[in-house]
């Protein structure tokens, strides 16, 4: 079944409740990894997805918190005694991915990632539009420099999933108007998400990414004052998002 699954919505900062930024992305039988932070690997198999079942996964930049789970994410799939991976691992990412990944490699044995049934595949996305399968994405650079947005369409919604979140015109014109927008809070204070939610109208804002706890019920009063129209939620780890969550979502605003 397709869903978007929040797996870590924390930052650097270490929390019992909440791991580092990643979004799982299910399109059909197609799983993606959207960032990579520190203990999202303990939430896959939470959730029952092995990490050998997600074929790709897609950096928004290099801080830390965004890819540190890579390193046991490659390791495992090389070294585990039980169910070692068998399929080729995509990884995308802005230019710098390659010679990061290397970097990555270069610091352990040479077969510390990789068997001879599988192998790491690097894409630079020096475009802003690429595929994966059947579906397309746009790949959109945000500043501060290169830090980088997803954006998507799936059932005929529209989806966008910021890595690091700022105040500026183009953030507002990456989150205008879809159907739900994946925030990082963390970066933003309170006015600047209400202003934020206000000139995009997104119609679902998920604040994630999130260094202390946020009251939701308060943003969407100040934000509804204002005009928003949508609504305004505050992510935790594990919440799970498909198409009868969304439905639900467009009751409340009818």
């Amino acid at each position: 079944m397709s869903k978007i699954t929040l797996l870590g919505t924390g930052t650097s900062q270490i929390m019992v409740e909440r791991r580092a930024s990643s979004v799982l992305i299910e399109l059909d039988d197609i799983k993606i990894l959207f960032d990579c932070g520190h203990g999202v690997l303990q939430r896959l198999l939470e959730i029952r997805v092995h990490p050998n079942d997600i074929n790709h996964i897609i950096l928004s930049h290099f801080h830390p918190d965004h890819v540190s789970d890579l390193i046991p994410f490659f390791h495992a799939g090389a070294k585990a005694k039980y169910n070692p991976r068998t399929t080729d691992l995509h990884v995308y990412g802005p230019v710098g991915v390659r010679i990061f990944i290397d970097k990555i490699k270069d610091l352990f044995q040479p077969d510390t990632f990789r068997l001879p049934s599988y192998d790491i595949i690097v894409h630079e996305i020096s475009e802003e539009d690429f595929r994966i399968g059947p579906y397309s994405f746009e790949f959109i650079s945000l500043p501060p420099y290169e830090n980088h947005g997803l954006r998507f369409i799936w059932n005929g919604r529209s989806f966008a999933i910021t890595g690091d979140s700022y105040f500026h015109d183009q953030e507002k014109d990456f989150l205008r108007n879809v159907d739900l927008a994946i925030i990082d809070a963390g970066h933003l204070e309170e006015d600047k998400i209400v202003q934020l939610s206000v000139t995009s109208q997104a119609k679902v804002i998920i604040c994630s990414h999130i260094y202390e706890e946020i009251d939701r019920y308060h943003l969407q009063e100040l934000a509804r004052a204002q005009g928003y129209q949508g609504t305004i939620e505050v992510g935790r780890d594990l919440l799970s998002l498909d198409a009868d969550t969304l439905q639900e979502y467009d009751l409340a605003r009818s």
